[in-house]
């Protein structure tokens, strides 16, 4: 329904006066459009595009520029980067902080991907870190998530828990994943999960100590997929499912139990989508096939109409509904003075 079919419906039903209607036409048509969203998302992408163009740049002309000077002009931009920052900053809080400008968050983005790209470009070139492969990944964590609560960053924060993930060891090599087919090696998966939980505890904890609980959400996105997408992925396996399956009903049930306390859809859906998968699983595994044939389809035809009912009852699961108005009680009519002073 558009604005001025609302108008004219509650022009119609005498809600809204023709003035008011034609006031909230004009208002509606003369109000300024917000770009604030866009705007971010073309900077963030400005300067993907500007660390990416930069690179592919110093690698066609690598021969005639030289490396030290590669490497003094990656290291100058970021250190100009992490100065300006430095020079605009605000006092540290444990609460949320706002920048006077969004610039100072895109060009702390661009001081750490330089961070990257420096680091990188030094143990491929030079060899900086020897055979200790852990400190690549080990010092951009510490150093991003040290930046992320000083500045109060949530992208760089997000970087700090990857580069963290990278440095326990939850990186494979693409190749290899696709000609062994291994999705599911033991020790992969239980340091995901055992990594998720950790990550999820500490940001709780965290949280429950009042230190930036708006990064809460971002650490429970993060290692709660994680850790439900490793417990999900062993209960496939072979290697001791069933404990693997109870891993992923508790942390179901717990980001179910936390949904509701913060009101979160998302933490809501993690809980439904995985903890469907997971049971579903279960009655296809335990179940005879002679069952099947007669149980898959009602099955599927009451999961359905759970999901129906799921979308219309959300927020009462949520703990978020709109409570009913409550009449108010007319106060009495004065009483007229002859009335109450008869003569």
């Amino acid at each position: 329904m558009t604005y001025p079919e609302i108008l004219r419906r509650l022009t119609e039903s005498q809600a809204l006066s023709p003035t008011e209607a034609e006031a909230l036409a004009a208002y509606e048509q003369q109000r300024p459009f917000s770009v604030h969203g866009e705007l971010r998302t073309a900077l963030y992408f400005g300067v993907t595009m500007l660390s990416a163009g930069l690179g592919i740049l110093i690698y066609q002309n690598l021969d005639t520029i030289g490396h030290q000077v590669v490497i003094a002009l990656i290291a100058a931009l970021m250190l100009g980067c992490f100065g300006y920052v430095w020079w605009h900053r605000k006092p540290y809080a444990n609460g949320l902080v706002l920048s006077d400008s969004s610039l100072v968050d895109f060009i702390l983005l661009l001081g750490c991907l330089l961070f990257l790209t420096l680091e990188g470009y030094l143990q491929v070139q030079y060899n900086v870190f020897g055979n200790r492969y852990g400190l690549v990944t080990a010092i951009p964590a510490v150093f991003f998530l040290a930046l992320a609560y000083r500045f109060d960053h949530r992208g760089v924060l997000t970087m700090g828990v990857t580069a963290l993930a990278s440095w326990v060891g939850l990186t494979v090599a693409p190749l290899r994943v696709l000609t062994e087919n291994d999705f599911a090696q033991p020790r992969l998966l239980n340091t995901a999960l055992v990594f998720g939980v950790v990550v999820i505890t500490t940001a709780l904890a965290l949280d429950w100590r009042g230190i930036k609980r708006h990064f809460t959400a971002t650490y429970l996105t993060l290692a709660g997929n994680l850790a439900l997408v490793a417990a999900t992925a062993g209960w496939f396996g072979d290697n001791l499912p069933g404990a693997y399956l109870l891993v992923l009903l508790l942390l179901c049930a717990g980001f179910g139990v936390y949904a509701r306390q913060r009101h979160s859809f998302l933490f809501l859906v993690m809980a439904l989508v995985y903890g469907y998968i997971g049971i579903t699983y279960l009655f296809f595994k335990i179940l005879p096939e002679e069952v099947l044939y007669g149980f898959g389809m009602y099955y599927f035809i009451f999961s359905c109409g759970l999901i129906v009912w799921f979308l219309f009852r959300y927020k009462r699961l949520l703990g978020v509904e709109k409570p009913q108005p409550v009449a108010v009680p007319t106060p009495p009519a004065a009483t007229s003075q002859d009335e109450s002073n008869p003569s």
